[in-house]
């Protein structure tokens, strides 16, 4: 079960293409999102670890089904 604060990051990170900043307050959650598979951290030469998210397969696999409940959700 995905918290609130992690259902409604996935849902912006889709919305926005991936366009977020990675810092403390986003961190927890993308650890949440990639704790249960849909989201893998990557490390980049300018961020370091941890500075951006993709969508795994699974992410991407479950999108449709995760942005409706997080729509439901509000």
């Amino acid at each position: 079960m995905l918290s609130e604060s992690a259902l409604a990051l996935f849902r912006l990170h889709v919305a926005k293409r991936g366009d977020i900043a990675v810092d403390d307050s986003t961190r927890p959650a993308y650890r949440e999102l990639a704790r249960v598979g849909l989201m893998t951290p990557v490390n980049t030469y300018a961020g370091g670890p941890e500075s951006a998210y993709r969508l795994t397969k699974a992410g991407f696999d479950r999108k449709a089904e995760l942005l409706t409940r997080a729509k439901e959700a509000v």
